[in-house]
């Protein structure tokens, strides 16, 4: 144990001190980064609006979801097997890396989640990250978004699926 060196111990953070973000339609708040607690974890409060898809994708990062609030459908693929499961308060989904997945909230409130990935997929969030408006509902992401997040998915060499991917999971992005 550590606890005789100086400077190891981070503060408390209180996450009403943290702002919210958008990326691309999804509510983030970044609570604890890998620079923050010296790792390669990052914990992040979530919120997905009701109606809103999270594409079918895949990263070399695993993800862990826990839902505080509602109940949100996940979609997982390893090619193996598949297929859809609610998730609901007090329940944990676990995102291996490499794993197809995606996420949708088709309810009429908001889900909230705690989630907890690695250093790379954090750098990813933080760099589509955009302030988020406490006044205004969150809205639908534009098309200069959507544009933003292909090309960032590209450099960082994630996945996203076409249309015809999604639609055959039950994802209709319009």
């Amino acid at each position: 144990m550590h606890t005789s060196q100086k400077g190891l111990f981070n503060r408390v953070i209180k996450t009403t001190d943290e702002p919210m973000f958008t990326v691309v339609g999804i509510l983030l708040q970044f609570v604890s980064t890998p620079d923050q607690n010296g790792g390669d974890l990052s914990v992040m409060r979530a919120g997905l609006p009701p109606q809103a898809v999270i594409p079918l994708h895949s990263h070399n990062d695993a993800e862990i979801f826990y839902v505080l609030e509602g109940a949100m459908d996940v979609y997982q693929d390893d090619e193996i097997s598949s297929g859809w499961q609610t998730s609901s308060a007090g329940e944990v989904v676990t995102i291996a890396k490499g794993v197809k997945h995606a996420l949708r909230n088709p309810n009429s409130t908001l889900v909230r989640m705690v989630s907890v990935s690695e250093r790379q997929l954090y750098c990813f969030f933080r760099e589509l990250a955009e302030p988020l408006d406490p006044n205004a509902p969150p809205s639908a992401p534009t098309p200069e978004a959507m544009q933003k997040l292909f090309e960032v998915a590209a450099r960082y060499e994630y996945w996203i699926g076409s249309p015809s991917e999604n639609a055959a999971i039950g994802i209709n992005l319009g």
